[in-house]
């Protein structure tokens, strides 16, 4: 389940980030001895006898993984939602019961990277994967038709001349192929960076074949379809791309919110009386938000016409105190609008701010 969708079910939840277990020698006596604890945990904090049963399913029943990483398990009383690795522990880690689900450290996770396509090819076909902006991956493999595809050596008249420009006609078939391919595919995921690897030539031709897309296209050496190839090189490279482009979309929301907040009638609003008014009226476009500067503060609302994007939810004395690092996240993924975590330096005051659909 995505976040968006997520967010319009009614609660109560459970939340947990978590340390993954490790694949050790104790890690199943490691593994009970870490639920007990979180068990009771969940249980002071209110959690039902079903959604600590759910959680304990979940957590005890997957397989320990090398290494240390992260993990996030959402629930309500009748399913886990969410159970996704990250590939770093939170810390402190996080136990929270509360009527809407605690989304900002998934959310940070998640904006740590942006929609993306990799095609790796060569002369015969492609393996292309695509990740989208909820972080779900789509991938599919290609392979191209006709023979030749190895050009012949030069020399031997006429026959030689005409089989080699059949080879690179077949060369150029192929990679109009894979151009058609990924672009559905650039354009499925919305992708804001298309990574070409593996054989140069067939880089080359696919690169030519794709023409314009408002993605960028990055070209690495790195990665081949030959079996036996090694992979790894290639992921970090991918990962350091899209962290890199993550960083310039943070970067850029940061400048236009304070462009906005620099003019009188700027399309922005700081601090939390103004953003969660903004809110409340669907004239969130963008909530930027830091998570430690923000801490504890609580707003006045019901969580429930919080999830009804038709409705204004105003403030009054009979609503329930809710963590504003709950319903913002909640409110404006209903609404339709997007969210920014930004670091400490660069926050707006009280650690929130949003660029407005209109003035």
């Amino acid at each position: 389940m995505n976040i968006r969708e997520l967010a319009q079910r009614p609660g109560p939840f459970a939340s947990l980030y978590i340390d993954a277990e490790h694949d050790t020698e104790d890690a199943e006596q490691q593994r009970a001895l870490r639920w007990r604890a979180l068990a009771e945990r969940l249980t002071d904090a209110g959690a039902s006898d079903r959604m600590v049963e759910l959680l304990g399913a979940a957590v005890t029943g997957s397989e320990p993984e090398p290494g240390r990483a992260g993990r996030v398990l959402i629930a309500d009383s009748d399913a886990v939602l969410v159970d996704r690795r990250l590939p770093r522990p939170i810390q402190p880690e996080i136990v929270r019961v509360s009527p809407l689900p605690y989304l900002l450290p998934l959310i940070e996770h998640e904006t740590a990277e942006v929609p993306h396509a990799v095609a790796v090819v060569d002369k015969v076909g492609s393996e292309l994967y695509g990740v989208d902006d909820n972080g779900e991956v789509v991938g599919e493999t290609i392979e191209g038709s006709g023979h030749p595809i190895h050009k012949v050596r030069h020399g031997g008249g006429w026959s030689h001349r005409s089989m080699q420009r059949r080879v690179e006609e077949t060369v150029r078939r192929n990679a109009d192929d894979i151009a058609a391919e990924l672009k559905r595919l650039t354009e499925r995921v919305r992708a804001r960076i298309v990574v070409l690897a593996g054989d140069v030539t067939a880089r080359a031709e696919v690169r030519r074949a794709l023409g314009f897309t408002r993605a960028r296209v990055v070209e690495l050496e790195s990665g081949g379809r030959a079996a036996g190839t090694d992979t790894g090189e290639l992921d970090a490279e991918v990962r350091d791309l899209v962290a890199a482009e993550a960083e310039e979309l943070r970067a850029e929301t940061v400048a236009r919110f304070d462009k906005a907040r620099g003019r009188d009638d700027g399309p922005a609003v700081a601090g939390l009386s103004a953003t969660m008014s903004a809110l409340l009226a669907a004239n969130t476009e963008n909530l930027l938000i830091n998570a430690a500067t923000l801490g504890d503060r609580t707003v006045r609302l019901d969580p429930q016409p919080l999830r009804d994007p038709a409705a204004l939810g105003a403030l009054s004395d009979t609503s329930a105190h809710c963590r504003a690092d709950e319903a913002l996240p909640v409110g404006v993924l209903v609404r339709g609008g997007t969210i920014t975590p930004v670091d400490a330096g660069v926050a707006p005051s009280e650690g929130v701010g949003a660029l407005l659909r209109y003035t």
